[in-house]
């Protein structure tokens, strides 16, 4: 074979080689879509297993009373449920759903879970001790604090996936963590008191609701000040002031916001850069909060917890900002938070 040939040949050996691990990695990114979801009913003390294809509720468990935060280990065999009237988290073989374990935390909250991005630990942020706590996975024991987050509440990765980033609700802010340190590395002051977290894709801009306020916020986390409110007119038959307006932000698409107006049931979609109202979807029922799916990113396939019906619905977010229904899930009583079962 000429040396010409032997180019050729190379090149084209490269190709295949090339072609096969595209196909191989996007056939395992088309797995990285899970079948199932848990959602914590936190009105009667129990836990739903729902199928996402078909939005029917497989099973459900009583874990004890008010469950708010919940994870589900990396390799599927473990789900952790906060169970806030018990002051403890608790641990939960899968698929038959026994009891394997607990921790004690203390006085609990609405206190939000995150598993690491290494899968080895839950943080936990519990309002009562100020502290992002750290919980072992394998031993489900608590191995570690991250003291002086003052009263936090949500706690979650940003868009990068470096950082966790932790809303506290005494020293109204958002504290910055970094898991690997196990420190509090940034934290910013902020005079509104923010009860729910999205980001810009960069990871400069936070979003979130409050109370008593007909819209949400953005601050900038280079400054640490709040720039802008983002706010839609409500109906005018109901257009009263309510303590509880919007609840769960989630950014979409990298340039829409999801906001949940819970008191008022309805789901708005913002632009980010203009602020500009795009739409309003009312096939709702006092959503709280909103949970993207995973792998369904370029579709921007969501979760709203409906705490008025108790139902979880699956809903579609086109990239203008249009929302349709793709079915709802009778659960329990108030549901909440959710996590999905990794697919095999």
């Amino acid at each position: 074979m000429n040396a010409k040939r032997m180019v050729g040949a190379g090149l084209v050996a490269a190709l295949l080689v090339s072609l096969t691990i595209s196909s191989q990695a996007g056939e395992r990114s088309k797995t990285t879509t899970p079948k199932q979801v848990f959602v914590v009913n936190n009105g009667d003390a129990s836990v739903s297993l729902v199928d996402l294809d078909d939005m029917k509720e497989v099973k459900r468990w009583k874990v004890g009373p008010r469950p708010y935060g919940i994870v589900v280990s990396q390799d599927g065999k473990t789900v952790a449920v906060g169970v806030e009237d018990e002051e403890k988290v608790k641990f939960y073989s899968l698929p038959d759903f026994k009891p394997k374990g607990e921790v004690k935390i203390g006085k609990m909250f609405n206190d939000h879970m995150v598993l690491t991005k290494d899968g080895k630990h839950i943080l936990l942020a519990n309002f009562y001790s100020d502290d992002v706590v750290g919980i072992d996975m394998a031993t489900m024991k608590e191995d570690f604090r991250i003291k002086d987050c003052s009263a936090p509440h949500v706690v979650r990765y940003g868009p990068l996936n470096k950082h966790i980033f932790v809303t506290c609700k005494k020293i109204t802010g958002v504290a910055i963590i970094d898991p690997d340190s196990r420190k509090r590395v940034q934290f910013h002051q902020l005079t509104v008191n923010p009860r729910s977290l999205t980001f810009s894709p960069d990871e400069a801009k936070v979003y979130f609701g409050s109370f008593w306020v007909n819209g949400f916020f953005e601050a900038d986390l280079k400054t640490g000040k709040v720039t802008r409110l983002f706010s839609a007119e409500p109906p005018k038959d109901n257009a009263q002031n309510q303590e509880v307006t919007y609840h769960g932000v989630q950014a979409v698409h990298g340039n829409i916001i999801l906001a949940a107006n819970e008191g008022r049931s309805y789901v708005d979609a913002f632009d980010m850069a203009s602020a500009k109202h795009l739409s309003r979807f009312s096939d709702v029922s006092k959503p709280c909060c909103i949970e993207p799916i995973p792998g369904t990113e370029s579709k921007a396939h969501v979760l709203f917890s409906n705490i008025g019906d108790g139902t979880l619905q699956r809903v579609e977010v086109t990239s203008d900002g249009k929302m349709r229904s793709l079915g709802k899930a009778q659960v329990g009583k108030a549901p909440k938070r959710v996590a999905f079962l990794p697919v095999p």
